[in-house]
């Protein structure tokens, strides 16, 4: 009977593994699409600020909507890293497990 109980427990724990890598390729996934449309219209934004600026018309409301449009995709890849449990070193934008305490890449100690 105890080796029953051990292969349940076995399966449920592997059951439960798996249902968390599922959904965590599901959450990034939704994330990387949302990056990517993110990414286009910060090149659409690019566009529009250069034919602004080569007519000589007020670039102004164009690079506050591209400062806002870089503000969501640093949002957007700090929760693509949570979402792999990792985090974004705020110096060097380097990926690193959420345990680390500095930048494994510049050496940056995190709070």
């Amino acid at each position: 009977m105890e080796k029953n109980e051990d292969l349940g427990t076995r399966l449920e724990n592997a059951g439960k593994r798996f249902f968390k890598k599922t959904k965590e390729f599901a959450d990034t996934t939704k994330l990387s699409i949302k990056l990517k449309e993110l990414d286009l219209d910060l090149d659409n934004l690019y566009q529009i600020a250069g034919k602004a600026a080569y007519f000589g018309e007020d670039t102004k409301e164009i690079f506050t909507q591209i400062t806002d449009k870089l503000e969501q995709i640093e949002e957007v890849k700090v929760d693509i890293a949570d979402a792999k449990g990792m985090k974004i070193c705020g110096n060097c934008k380097a990926e690193m497990p959420k345990e680390a305490v500095a930048c494994m890449k510049c050496g940056e100690k995190f709070e």
